[in-house]
């Protein structure tokens, strides 16, 4: 296969270095060219994320219908009560769903040791990173639109932004129908219904896409603006700000860009940076805000240890409970994870796309946490989709349509499975 090369394709896009046609001069102009050229990528991940979600509503409505009261997971918002599934809106605003509603709806609350309408401390809201209820909150002042709306429509957007992000990427490694397939992909992946969900996936997944092409483009500005936005929307953000802080010091010993490179170095950790300092100013210390994570959400740096050994009880077989069986599939996902990282190292990429995934990697599995949420831990890891994307690429239209319809149709029962037949955590 030939190598995946990061020189952009000679279009509109390129033709300010000299290749291709006249770029359109203006701002404006250029965001209209460059949204036309997105556009195949953005209907194609639309269409398919709506194959999929049809799918998970079918098997919501089989759950609800098959066993209406059964009680599937504890909800650690309120009293770590069980409940159930009966709706995709259950799914899609589930677990940490449930915790961004009550920021989106109340903003972080009250002082620390005070308890909300529920008995919940406030100060567990501090461990949920704030962008994205913040975001969503204004929505919540508009009639009719509930905390949970705001943060769905939130996602819908961010998602679809990631997608055209995705695309922008691809093209500029390699061309435009890779764009277009690199975006496809990441609609299709099993835990796909989480980028609808009210969940930070799709807006993280959103920035690091548009700021891993800034690094590229070596917009130095733009990829440290991203990137210290990235900090305020979820820890994982570190390995994003590490990427570019490094692609910005490269840049800076090699004396390109003047002075942006060393502003980006600036701006890329400022906004994980201030979120930790002032929650911690909350708490009374940095000590007892990790301890939240790791005592109440049993976040925690294990080295591997509960991905190693849950994936090897289900792969050999130990763990056979009817429950296993989505997991068993997500364990073998999580292996090939690695072997297209593999690939991608082979098809020589440009290194920062390649460092950011195998980091994102190696954090998602190396830290304590269920193995079905591993699954949606992997979405903003996607540069591992690129070989892929360039092999769908290759095929006929026809071909590809058939692979991508079924990939819909897969991630739509995973989805659909997990949460109303398994019972799984998302």
């Amino acid at each position: 296969m030939p190598a995946i090369s990061d020189a952009a394709p000679a279009t509109a896009d390129t033709a300010a270095d000299g290749a291709g046609p006249p770029a359109p001069r203006g701002r404006l102009a250029r965001l209209g060219v460059a949204a036309r050229h997105a556009a195949p990528a953005i209907y194609l991940y639309v269409l398919l994320r709506t194959v999929s979600l049809q799918v998970m509503h079918v098997l919501a409505s089989h759950a609800a219908v098959r066993d209406p009261d059964r009680q599937v997971y504890p909800d650690g918002t309120i009293g770590n009560q069980w409940r159930g599934f009966t709706s995709i809106m259950d799914a899609l605003v589930s677990w940490d769903g449930r915790w961004y509603a009550k920021i989106a709806g109340g903003g972080l609350g009250g002082p620390v040791g005070a308890v909300d309408p529920d008995g919940v401390p406030y100060e567990m809201r501090l461990v949920f990173f704030p962008l994205y209820p913040w975001v969503a909150r204004p929505l919540t002042f508009l009639p009719g639109v509930s905390a949970a709306t705001a943060l769905l429509i939130v996602s819908l957007v961010s998602a679809i932004a990631a997608a055209w992000g995705l695309y922008a990427i691809g093209r500029h490694v390699r061309d435009h129908k890779t764009g277009i397939m690199l975006a496809a992909l990441w609609a299709v992946v099993p835990a796909a219904m989480t980028q609808n969900g009210a969940y930070t996936e799709s807006l993280f997944t959103a920035l690091a896409a548009w700021a891993l092409y800034a690094v590229l483009k070596e917009r130095w500005l733009i990829a440290g603006t991203l990137a210290c936005a990235a900090g305020l929307s979820r820890p994982t953000a570190a390995v994003l700000i590490g990427v570019v802080g490094l692609a910005a010091l490269v840049a800076a010993f090699s004396r390109r860009g003047g002075w942006r490179p060393y502003a980006a170095m600036v701006l890329a950790p400022a906004g994980l940076l201030a979120y930790l300092a002032f929650a911690a100013s909350r708490l009374g210390g940095y000590e007892r805000y990790f301890s939240i994570h790791e005592n109440t959400f049993g976040a925690r740096w294990d080295w591997f240890e509960n991905t190693w050994n849950m994936s090897t009880d289900i792969l050999i077989g130990v763990d056979d409970d009817n429950s296993a069986k989505p997991i068993r599939v997500l364990s073998l996902l999580f292996l090939a994870g690695f072997v297209l990282l593999l690939a991608l190292l082979v098809s020589r990429a440009p290194w920062q796309l390649t460092l950011f995934a195998a980091v994102m990697l190696i954090m998602a599995t190396g830290s304590r946490t269920h193995m079905s949420m591993v699954g949606r831990h992997l979405l903003p890891a996607f540069p591992v989709l690129l070989v892929p994307a360039y092999l769908l690429a290759r095929l006929r239209t026809r071909d590809a349509t058939v692979v991508l319809g079924a990939l819909a149709l897969l991630s739509g029962w995973y989805g659909g499975w997990l949460p109303f037949i398994s019972g799984q955590a998302i």
